[in-house]
């Protein structure tokens, strides 16, 4: 769920000719169709860059809600559905971009503000990560720990796992399985994605996600990888490790994780629009509709309690580059060198082909932008920073099937990343050689 949308080569270039027809198939639903063109037109919260730069993010944006044939514009992975809307917000030294565009919702045809609050699912996982790092650096625990020692009956369950340390959890490295990638219909994962209602609104403790993680470790298609594994492939998106995560900061401060980011994180960056969620669905809290699948089946009574320290926030564009500013500049903490031990890969090629180039922990790096993407049931959004460009991209949509690379697709209509066809060669030439040297050993 929270990276559900993981795209390898194949994505991109296997299977053009379905995925083109897909693509023909869902542009007789776009937002335009059902609200008319106006809903094409952007609406502007600030614009300060040039004329040709708005205009070339102006396509971004608008590539995010139609169907366009440009591989260096698409945002979009071929044949993907549109999005009702979407948000997206460039800040460089030249001046910032701010636009929205299409709805907050298909029935009423609400125009979607650009300042509007969205489920932001694991750039939840950022805010955790920053409090593990500066818990260790106030000596109250040690990324080398292992995790049997703060959570001895929940590590139980993964026996493969017994050796795994908060390290493993941050950087995906531990081999743990992942309730949503699961290839059980009946469990919570496929469920949740067919668009099952009472999937959708289940209230789960992070014991009880654990416990049910545990029960698909044997799944087809779940890693098979042990914890300091150094293969090629000995990585895996676990969004059950920034649960026990969640659970460790919880012992070691003795109080609820959500406190402790909001005390340590929200509130000294003046987040006031961050808000951690439990229990509480989607339309309680003011969010856009968001929709699943195609075209646009609404999926807005999904419970955050699935998240959890995984991926329940809710935040907007503003607070969200706050944050990775922050984050990837070192403000959250003391120590230049902690802010180097979280940008430093975790795998022998970590990430290079599945998003793009670099996985740190936790977050990507894509061509210099630093950051993370989000996606829960209903919403899909990607955020970075580049502190040597000092430049923040945010973009999210209201759909899970709508863009997912808004990074590099904005960050390419300026000129500062390759173009999304570039990029698929570069991810297609990385997976190449990672399958030679796992052939090799």
């Amino acid at each position: 769920m929270f990276r559900r949308a993981i795209a390898i080569t194949g994505c991109l270039t296997l299977t053009l000719a379905g995925a083109v027809a897909a693509q023909d198939e869902a542009a007789a639903v776009t937002v335009d169709t059902l609200c008319g063109e106006a809903a094409l037109e952007p609406m502007t919260a600030e614009v300060t860059l040039d004329a040709e730069q708005a205009t070339a993010l102006d396509g971004v944006l608008r590539a995010a809600v139609t169907v366009v044939e440009d591989p260096d514009l698409l945002a979009n992975l071929p044949g993907v559905q549109p999005a009702p809307g979407a948000v997206l917000s460039v800040e460089t030294p030249d001046g910032r971009y701010f636009r929205s565009i299409g709805v907050a919702d298909v029935e009423s045809c609400t125009p979607l503000e650009p300042t509007a609050p969205f489920a932001i699912g694991s750039h939840t996982k950022m805010f955790v990560a920053a409090v593990i790092y500066q818990l260790q650096e106030e000596g109250l625990l040690s990324t080398s720990d292992l995790v049997r020692d703060y959570l001895p009956d929940e590590i139980a369950l993964f026996p493969r796992q017994a050796d795994a340390t908060i390290h493993h959890l941050l950087t995906h490295t531990s081999g743990l399985p992942d309730w949503e990638r699961s290839d059980n219909p009946e469990a919570l994962g496929p469920r949740i994605y067919s668009g099952d209602p009472e999937a959708l609104s289940m209230a789960v403790t992070p014991g009880e996600l654990i416990a049910m993680t545990a029960e698909l470790k044997d799944d087809e298609g779940q890693p098979t990888f042990s914890p300091g594994d150094q293969g090629p492939f000995d990585w895996s998106y676990a969004n059950i490790g920034f649960n026990m995560l969640g659970l460790i900061i919880e012992q070691v401060t003795g109080q609820p994780w959500d406190e402790a980011v909001e005390e340590r994180i929200l509130e000294p960056l003046g987040m006031e629009d961050t808000v951690l969620v439990e229990g509480v669905a989607g339309p309680e809290l003011g969010l856009p509709s968001g929709y699943l699948g195609a075209p646009f089946a609404e999926a807005a009574d999904w419970n955050y309690s699935q998240g959890g320290a995984a991926g329940n926030g809710v935040s907007t564009v503003d607070d969200m580059a706050t944050f990775v500013q922050a984050y990837y500049s070192g403000e959250l903490f003391d120590d230049p060198q902690t802010l180097e031990a979280a940008l430093t890969p975790a795998a022998p090629w970590a990430l290079q082909f599945i998003d793009g180039y670099q996985y740190l922990s936790p977050g990507f790096d894509k061509h210099g932008f630093k950051g993370h993407g989000g996606g829960t049931p209903g919403f899909l959004s990607d955020a970075a920073y580049n502190p040597d460009l000092d430049s923040t991209i945010v973009m999210w949509v209201n759909s899970e099937e709508g863009i997912s690379e808004g990074v590099i697709a904005a960050g390419s209509a300026l000129g500062l990343t390759p173009s999304m066809a570039d990029t698929g060669e570069l991810i297609e030439q990385k997976a190449l050689e990672a399958l030679e040297q796992q052939a090799a050993e």
